[in-house]
């Protein structure tokens, strides 16, 4: 099991850069960011130490539906010309999300040495 969740914290990394790489539609992130709540719930559940613990604690979370977007007068004049106000939304609700995504990778990747010391014992 040690080496299971080693091999998640390596590949949730991987799938962070790949995301951030290829700008990824909304879907994706979605499925990122209930990958990272998944491993960050067993994480909290299985480690007992402080240290170690507060660390991941700081793991942020990516809670998609409480990524606002906003949109200024112009930019609304301008979305309807080239057609898609939504479309803009979209584009901007992903940017932001691909910015914590960013965050996550560098979290994990600080407390990949921290957490293959602890499984390993």
């Amino acid at each position: 099991m040690n080496r299971n969740i080693i091999r998640q914290i390596v590949d949730i990394q991987a799938q962070a850069e790949r995301l951030v790489k290829s700008n990824a539609e909304m879907t994706e992130i979605e499925q990122f960011a209930q990958y990272n709540r998944e491993i960050k719930s067993f994480l909290l559940k299985n480690i007992d130490d402080g240290f170690v613990l507060n660390f991941v604690k700081d793991i942020p979370d990516l809670e998609i539906e409480e990524i606002e977007t906003k949109t200024g007068i112009i930019t609304v004049l301008l979305s309807l010309f080239v057609g898609g106000i939504a479309l803009y939304n979209e584009k901007q609700k992903s940017q932001k999300a691909l910015k914590t995504v960013r965050d996550i990778r560098g979290k994990y990747a600080s407390a990949e040495f921290m957490l293959k010391n602890y499984f390993s014992s």
